[in-house]
């Protein structure tokens, strides 16, 4: 099996896994640390066995009551499930790991209770009472916060960090050091919605509709700065040669010293693209930020990630910048694509039961204007009709 199809499970019973944990060299610390940042996506099962690893390296060996009163609790949270029918027993030694064989099995019937019975840890879900359309600023422990864009308050005081809210922007403050664990935040966006942040080394991100940001609370010094994206969002980076600032999406990265660009990277859409305002940035694909493959774009130019390789145009950049000033700029633009932006800008939900449209291009510049009233407009040059019930929109063919 392939690293990346691996579990926490798997990870956790891997030897060059755990040699890499707990007894590394230079060459098991390259592989993981470039393995890592090639698989964004598998950074939180790492993290997670990473500490089950150190945790159960660093534990004292369990009495067999200890054992007992372990397997008691498992049964109860399983009760009725069916999947526990008898128990081995076994002990867990300091500085020594057993996580073969029957250890592992156990290891891997806890992590199924906590993967089956999350909705009984408040911080691993979203409590009942936050509603769809909420922006929740998610915190390293768990723990979730709404955010009302009207506020203006102190969200977070924490080991010599700040984060206050002024309305819609986050702005985080604190003191970068050389060596200290990197704490995340996660922002969220919902559809109809956008909001701002000012990272700890003063850049500023401004997070489209239907968008998540992953983001350190502090930067470490000396290293470099590193964000995840899913979504939309539009970049100033403060310039800072000795650190390069790299967005992180889905198959590939944006490298920058200082500059501003837009990068789209939808989970829901194929293509991922970046287009350069000002300064200069390179992009490359997951698989190795390797000098060959970096490719250089200048203002104007947009990188676009397509069929697993990059392709380089000229673009008129107000087209990628417009809904930073709660625009919508269509320019030649498939009407398949235009509905997705009018869901996220609206948030609703759009049917088009004319698939033949689908590729059919318009142009439109839209500032106040309803959802309706940008439909009529494309009513004047394709005949179809369309009807809304509350949040769902369904175009159909006019009889």
């Amino acid at each position: 099996m392939r690293y990346s199809e691996y579990s926490e499970e798997d990870f956790i019973a891997d030897a060059h896994f755990q040699r890499w944990v707990l007894d590394s060299n230079s060459e098991v610390d390259e592989f993981w640390t470039d393995w890592s940042r090639k698989h964004p996506e598998k950074r939180q099962i790492l993290n997670s066995a990473i500490a089950l690893v150190k945790s159960m390296h660093d534990g004292e060996r369990l009495s067999d009551k200890e054992v007992d009163e372990l397997w008691n609790n498992i049964l109860e949270m399983r009760e009725d499930k069916g999947q526990i029918k008898s128990r081995p027993r076994i002990p867990l030694y300091k500085n020594k790991i057993v996580l073969f064989g029957v250890a592992a099995s156990i290891l891997g019937i806890i992590l199924s209770i906590f993967k089956m019975d999350s909705d009984h840890n408040p911080n691993d879900t979203l409590p009942p009472e936050i509603e769809e359309n909420a922006i929740i600023l998610k915190l390293q422990d768990g723990t979730h916060q709404i955010l009302n864009e009207n506020g203006s308050e102190i969200i977070l005081e924490t080991e010599g960090s700040v984060v206050t809210q002024n309305h819609n922007q986050l702005i985080y403050g604190g003191n970068e050091k050389k060596e200290f664990k990197l704490k995340y935040n996660e922002l969220k966006v919902p559809y109809g919605k956008k909001f701002g942040i000012v990272l700890s080394d003063g850049s500023h991100v401004f997070l489209n509709s239907g968008t998540t940001l992953k983001y350190p609370v502090v930067f470490a010094s000396g290293t470099t700065r590193e964000v995840y994206l899913d979504g939309e969002a539009y970049f100033s980076v403060e310039k800072d040669s000795d650190r390069p600032f790299i967005v992180v999406t889905k198959s590939m990265n944006t490298q920058v010293y200082g500059t501003k660009f837009n990068v789209s990277s939808y989970s829901n859409e194929t293509n991922i693209e970046t287009v350069l305002v000002e300064g200069s940035v390179g992009v490359y694909p997951l698989e190795g930020r390797k000098q060959d493959k970096i490719r250089k774009i200048v203002p104007g130019e947009r990188a676009l990630f397509t069929d697993d390789h990059i392709v380089v145009d000229n673009v008129n950049v107000n087209k990628y910048t417009a809904w930073t000033e709660g625009k919508l700029f269509f320019n030649d633009d498939e009407f398949e694509k235009i509905l997705k932006e009018l869901e996220r800008h609206f948030n609703v939900v759009i049917h088009n039961e004319i698939e033949e449209m689908n590729l059919k291009k318009f142009t439109g510049t839209f500032t106040e204007e309803s959802i309706e009233e940008i439909l009529n407009v494309f009513q004047e040059h394709t005949s179809f009709k369309f009807s809304r019930k509350e949040k769902v929109i369904t175009i159909y063919m006019e009889d």
